[in-house]
């Protein structure tokens, strides 16, 4: 084969896109460190690809910046929980530590058919309190905060709206603001973090 039949039959794109295998890869390589013009005409895929890219590209809004910083800091401050600075829950957190953090205010047991709460964080802006409830939570609806749970341990079924999940411990879930939402306990009980986050 040719040096420009080689460079027209497509393996170069196919290289710059990482969809060769191994074996492949080495031979582009080895193609290209002996035939300049086949280095040149890859280089100029590749700025070809980089320009479609950046043409194509969509400038994010700066509140998604905002969440990626948020997510990312209460990530770290997971790591050292404490009760006097508490970080918001996030599909990202890890149930273990709020267990951990916790385990000394859950009650051993909770009455069938009662909800113990225990208020952990309250500000103007964020209300943070551990759920341990052996009944279902009727039908409600939020129009003033954002709402959503992790669970720490047990089993639920959450509607919200038609939509069913069914949840047990380390899963997460955020409410939509004017969703009517309620929880069936399908286990004794289910220990969660419950939090309101102003709108």
């Amino acid at each position: 084969m040719d040096k420009q039949t080689y460079i027209e039959s497509g393996i170069l794109e196919m290289y710059v896109l990482d969809q060769l295998d191994l074996n492949e890869r080495g031979e582009v390589e080895r193609m290209f460190s002996i035939f300049p013009e086949i280095r040149t005409e890859l280089e100029s895929i590749q700025s070809a690809l980089e320009l479609y890219a950046q043409s194509q590209g969509i400038t994010p809004h700066p509140r998604f910046k905002k969440k990626i910083q948020d997510s990312i800091f209460n990530i770290e401050k997971e790591k050292e929980m404490s009760l006097r600075d508490l970080p918001l829950i996030s599909p990202f957190s890890d149930h273990s530590k709020w267990v951990e953090l916790v385990k000394d205010i859950i009650p051993d047991q909770v009455a069938k058919e009662e909800i113990f709460t225990s208020v952990l964080h309250q500000s103007d802006k964020v209300v943070q309190l551990l759920v341990v409830a052996s009944t279902n939570i009727i039908d409600e609806v939020h129009d003033e905060s954002h709402e959503s749970f992790l669970i720490l341990k047990g089993r639920c079924k959450c509607t919200v709206g038609s939509d069913v999940r069914y949840m047990e411990e380390g899963d997460f879930m955020a409410i939509p603001l004017y969703a009517h939402h309620n929880v069936e306990i399908l286990s004794d009980s289910v220990v969660a973090i419950l939090q309101h986050v102003a709108v």
